[in-house]
């Protein structure tokens, strides 16, 4: 698609032409209208609106756009695009960047020699003397645009004239060009001769057409950044770059000459679902990611008989992924039976002795695989906004890793002797780097000519040692990495007779498989076997615990523990879910034997403990398949779980949102079924998810399931001495904290525990589950009584203060006891009661203070409750103040708190002009309802000494038009203005109004962005007569625009306040006549020259009345505006935030994201410049907000 960047218009355009036929139902106002161009002249007939999605490089836009019958490019991106991507138009390099909140990128101007070039004909006979350069006027058949000219080679050849390549603006057919005459004689050129051409510059959108080199560049040197050797990285790198596209992930890609995926289904009727139901906020979301699958080639409309609903999942970072629900046709779907590589044989042969590794990651692999033609109507998927079909491989879809298998096999055969791929995971091995580098060409080499794309992030090149498979694979061999046996050799001893019990019950189901096993258990029998008086004799010992490690130890070998699995048998997935935690044990009966393959568990995070108990099942079951993906892939499933209801999730909906969502997410997975078995049978299970391990690892894989990263952490726990009171910010049981509070003094300390807000949310939720923890546990504290010890020792001012206290104790208001340093306060004015408060060394007060402000339980409150919540707890000195620094430089704060104060910046009034028309000021009002007249908008223009107001009713606001009745209405009624005051609309700051300043000789200054107070007298008027002429119209008329000039007459002819006459009398020096006064009964007959002088006298009189009036006014007013207002300052090179005006929700940053430098200033204007886009903007002081630099306190 072509799409050409339009200064010159205000609104984006579409040519319908460029559309499909199947966009037709997302226009909306389908009426068919017609608009003028900015030229006055050419009109476009318009068929709606719609909303764009355009993919700009590695940014995806979305804009409002008419639809209309023709343009001279595919799309005209206007200045609502423009503004709205804070687009920068570079000529000279021929690139184009744009930037939203986030990041900037450039994309190049497409120049096309097919593309249409218009001839530029030199309007009138031109003679351009020795050593000059003239400008001169030339024709285009173009009404308006902007464009790229050439001159003409043959006329360059020919005549001594030079020309340059430049771009040129259009208005109304028309531009101009420079040329040079260098000779020392005059030359000629005749009118209508073609000095060159013009093209429009556009920008073309081709999909996966070429590769983002800032994007490859970065990638590849992230790859080769571990290599030491200067020589070798330079010689990877350039193979690397060789194979550039393999690394570009600013595109997706689909492979070409590879084998199609087929789907092979039972006779049976296409499955029909209707759309899930969805918000109209996630409809809206749902549309744009269908739109951009669409841009990609990825899905395109369809009229399948199939349909499949399709839903959104929420990702980490907010946004979201759509996955559909392909139960249906997965259940009609033939099973591929192709094998995948046997995984002990592909371990076994990486352990060779190999020096040189290099792990490859298809970058959403499934998405790089075409779907045959004739089956790609079967994965059709139905929408609020239509009906689609996948070109390529869908998430979801049944025999996708054996598909994928067998074309990753299949086109890495000539590399099989030195590589070695599982389904999407590719490793390359290699015995030296000679040789490394050679095999590793030939592997890229093979994906490139295929087309397929690689993940960088997820790839290892040129190294000696990689995790495979749950294997560490390096030149001395092969060993498990221990992942799959973590929740085994991480399980805490029992402590009490409740957690013995269990531990035995949990594995006495594997009795049978292991010899001798009530031998090795006997020890803990004997302490468990007790009756019901004796139990509180329960003791754990050294023999008890040889016994517990000796166990755990035959459950992580052979014979029961296998490393790999054997594919003539199903996968055997057990799972468990509690409060705590989740668990599970992936295992194969093996002629009636059973062999564990992977056990799991981790913690549940606080947000999961509210789950509902289906809920939390599922969980468990999407978890290990998440951790377990690698097993699992392409091989046939058994579940089994204790939660009955979960049986059917794979064929039909439970009716639980979360529960259908993992189901959708398991379709790509072989399940056989799932299948409930008793609590009491499912021990092992049970049995982890109660006791957990923590596991902070990404668990969920970005390209196929739902990206989370569980940072929680469970408490440690540590032994407490019985008589220890002197804890800060212990988490205890009920029963503990009892004890401890009945043994507390008078006066006490307690200090919150200040770790990362996921950790202290679980705080009350540990207490709630005090019967799984011994009431002789509490939660490990970096701010406890040793780390603060620590802290005061290192302390130089706090060791001076203990030395004036040693001397004598009773003139300091300080206490040291038990190895810390108090300061005792009186927290109470009517008290006399002194309460102690930790001296916080200066090393932990930013700590401190990052808690009490910017931790989520805190809220990024301010000073005064921040204070609050401190002192009672801590002292040091300077403390509030210390605090309110903090607080001030906090910069979310600065970006988002809303000033409560009056806005910086102190009035400065624009001086009293010497006279009538020396300065008006110019603005548009409107749009109002159209007249019959067709109008739509008033340009209001005032007078700033006299404040008469001329107001005309006009159809649009463009450029053409303003400037029409500027010159018709005013300037050749009233004279030429000395300057106009108007704000930055592309109505008032173009080229034309430029022009028109420069030859009729007025100065037009401009307002600052979003600062309208600047041209406050016309905004004042505006704000007048719109309610006055709302009084007068005929709403069913609409005939507002004939009750314009009698309102403006009206307000021409009252008194003004500030300058105590009325307009009128101010501009022609004497009392206006009105309807209402009664006729003159006499005349008298005065010679010109005799009415000219006394109107002279008298016209100097009040003007200098008036400017005596609006100065005092103006002072007063100055007056009561600066009052308590600030006004700040600033210098060349300060760092400051800009308001962000117009934000678009609530929870939108008030200021800029990054600091601005500023480069000028003129107070109280400042011109300011972005560091990372260089874009630079003028702003009022009203606008900046100081940056606080955040200091260590």
């Amino acid at each position: 698609m072509k799409v050409m960047i339009d200064t010159g218009a205000n609104r984006s355009f579409i040519s319908i032409k460029a559309l499909d036929p199947s966009y037709g139902k997302h226009l909306v106002n389908k009426s068919h209208s017609r608009i003028i161009l900015a030229d006055g002249h050419t009109s476009l007939s318009v068929f709606g609106t719609m909303t764009l999605s355009i993919t700009m490089g590695d940014m995806l836009t979305s804009i409002k756009a008419f639809v209309v019958k023709e343009l001279c490019a595919d799309c005209i991106l206007g200045m609502d695009f423009i503004n709205k991507y804070k687009l920068i138009i570079n000529t000279e390099e021929q690139i184009v960047s744009i930037s939203d909140d986030y990041k900037r990128t450039t994309l190049k101007f497409a120049i096309n020699k097919n593309d249409i070039r218009y001839p530029a004909r030199l309007i009138n006979n031109v003679r351009v003397l020795p050593k000059q350069t003239v400008t001169v006027p030339v024709s285009v058949e173009l009404s308006s645009a902007q464009v790229l000219f050439r001159p003409s080679f043959k006329l360059q050849q020919r005549s001594p004239v030079v020309m340059l390549n430049s771009a040129l603006t259009i208005h109304h057919h028309t531009s101009f060009i420079s040329l040079h005459n260098p000779t020392t004689y005059s030359y000629s050129l005749p009118r209508g001769i073609i000095l060159g051409t013009t093209t429009i510059p556009t920008l073309s959108f081709k999909r996966n057409s070429t590769t983002d080199h800032q994007i490859v560049h970065k990638n590849i040197n992230n790859l080769i950044r571990h290599i030491d050797n200067p020589e070798q990285q330079d010689r990877v790198k350039t193979l690397l770059n060789q194979y550039a596209k393999l690394f570009d992930t600013s595109k997706l890609t689909v492979a070409s000459n590879v084998t199609s995926h087929a789907i092979k289904t039972l006779d049976h009727p296409p499955p029909v679902s209707k759309p899930y139901y969805s918000t109209p906020s996630k409809q809206e979301e749902m549309y744009k990611i269908v739109q951009e699958l669409l841009h990609f080639g990825l899905i395109r409309p369809s009229d399948s008989p199939y349909a499949a609903p399709a839903l959104l999942v929420a990702k980490q970072d907010g946004t979201w992924r759509m996955v559909v629900d392909y139960k249906k046709l997965n259940n009609i779907t033939i099973k591929d039976n192709h094998p995948l590589p046997n995984m002990e044989q592909a371990i076994q042969l990486l352990g060779g002795g190999y020096n040189f590794f290099s792990k490859l990651d298809m970058k959403s692999g499934f998405w790089q695989l075409p779907i045959k033609e004739e089956d790609k109507f079967k994965t059709a998927f139905i929408t609020p906004d239509g009906l689609f079909e996948w070109n390529v491989l869908a998430q979801g879809l049944k025999n996708s890793p054996p598909s994928f298998q067998r074309v990753m096999t299949d086109i890495l055969s000539p590399c099989r002797e030195f590589s070695l791929v599982y389904i999407d995971d590719i490793v390359v091995y290699s015995r030296s780097f000679e040789e490394h580098l050679n095999h590793l060409a030939q592997v890229l080499a093979a994906l490139s000519k295929h087309n397929f794309q690689l993940n960088p992030v997820k790839c290892n090149i040129f190294h000696q040692h990689i995790d495979y498979l749950s294997h560490t694979i390096s030149e001395f061999g092969v060993k498990p990495n221990n992942e799959k046996i973590q929740a085994i050799i991480k399980l805490r001893e029992p402590s009490k007779l409740a957690e013995a019990n269990k531990f035995l019950g949990s594995i006495s189901w594997y009795r049978k498989f292991i010899p001798q096993f009530a031998t090795v258990a006997a020890p803990i029998h004997r302490v468990t076997n007790l009756t019901k008086p004796n139990r509180r004799q329960f003791v754990w010992g050294d023999a008890q615990q040889q016994a517990f490690l000796q166990l755990k130890e035959l459950l992580i070998k052979s014979p029961l523990f296998l490393n790999f699995p054997n594919d003539n048998y199903p996968l055997i997935l057990t799972t468990d879910a509690s409060k705590v935690g989740i668990g599970g044990t992936l295992q194969q009966n093996i002629d009636g034997e059973i062999k564990n393959l992977y056990y799991h568990s981790q913690v549940t995070s606080p947000t999961q403990r509210r789950y509902d108990p289906i809920e939390l099942e599922a969980l468990a079951i999407w978890l290990c398949f998440q951790r377990m993906r690698s097993y699992l892939l392409g091989r046939s499933i058994i579940i089994y779980t204790d939660h009955c209801p979960l049986c059917k999730m794979m064929n039909s909906s439970v009716k639980n949102r979360r529960v259908d969502r993992i189901s959708i997410l398991l379709q790509e997975y072989n399940i056989e079924k799932i299948i409930h078995i008793k609590g009491q049978h499912n021990c092992l299970a049970d049995y982890l998810s109660r006791h957990p391990i923590q596991n902070d690892e990404e668990i969920f894989d970005e390209d196929y399931g739902i990206n989370m990263l569980f940072q929680w952490e469970p408490p440690e726990m540590v032994h407490v001495p019985e008589n220890n009171s002197q804890i800060v910010g212990a988490v205890v049981t009920r029963s503990k904290m009892k004890q401890i509070a009945q043994r507390q003094d008078q006066i006490h300390v307690t200090i919150p525990s200040i770790t990362n807000d996921k950790s202290s949310s679980s705080s009350q939720e540990k207490i709630e589950h005090s019967d799984e923890v011994t009431s002789d546990l509490i939660t490990s504290n970096n701010f406890d009584i040793t780390q603060i010890k620590i802290e005061q020792a290192k302390d130089p001012v706090i060791q001076n203060k203990l030395k004036e206290i040693m001397k004598d104790s009773t003139k300091h208001s300080y206490v040291f006891k038990d190895g810390i340093l108090y300061k005792l306060a009186l927290m109470r004015s009517n008290s006399t009661t002194k309460t102690k408060l930790i001296y916080l060394p200066s090393s932990m007060i930013n700590s401190l203070l990052q808690f009490y402000h910017n931790d989520p339980l805190s809220g990024h409150f301010g000073v005064r409750r921040t204070y609050l919540k401190i002192k009672n707890k801590f002292w040091w000195p300077k403390m509030k103040q210390s605090i309110s620094k903090y607080i001030q430089s906090c910069l979310p704060c600065q970006q988002y708190n809303i000033n409560r104060s009056k806005k910086p910046g102190q009035l400065f009034p624009i001086p009293v002009p010497e006279g009538p028309f020396q300065l008006i000021g110019i603005d548009y009002c409107g749009p109002f309802k159209k007249t019959p007249r067709g109008n739509l908008y008033v340009l209001c223009i005032t007078d700033y000494f006299t404040r008469w107001v001329t107001a005309i009713a006009l159809p649009d606001c463009s450029a053409q038009t303003t400037a029409q009745a500027l010159f018709q209405e005013y300037i050749c009624r009233y004279g030429v203005p000395k300057s106009i005051l108007s704000d930055q609309g592309t109505h008032f700051k173009n080229q034309l109004m430029e022009a028109m300043a420069k030859l009729i000789g007025y100065n037009h200054i401009f307002s600052s962005v979003y600062h309208p107070q600047t041209n406050g007298m016309v905004e004042r008027f505006n704000a007048t007569f719109v309610p006055q002429i709302a009084k007068l119209q005929d709403r069913e008329n609409n005939n507002w625009d004939e009750f314009l000039l009698p309102v403006v007459f009206a307000y021409n002819t009252g008194i003004h306040a500030t300058t105590g006459y009325s307009p009128f009398q101010l501009q022609y020096g004497r009392d206006p006549r009105l309807p209402t006064d009664e006729p003159s009964t006499s005349f008298t007959f005065n010679k010109p020259q005799d009415y000219y002088e006394p109107l002279k006298k008298n016209l100097l009189i009040l003007q200098r009345q008036t400017r005596d009036n609006v100065n005092s006014r103006q002072q007063r007013y100055k007056h009561r505006y600066d009052k308590q207002r600030a006004d700040p300052h600033y210098e060349i090179n300060d760092l400051v935030l800009i308001k962000i005006h117009g934000t678009k929700t609530k929870l939108d940053p008030k200021y800029s994201i990054t600091p601005k430098v500023i480069i000028k200033k003129q107070h109280p204007i400042y011109w300011v410049k972005d560091e990372d886009t260089q874009v630079e903007s003028r702003v009022h002081v009203n606008d900046i907000r100081p940056i606080f630099i955040s200091k260590t306190i």
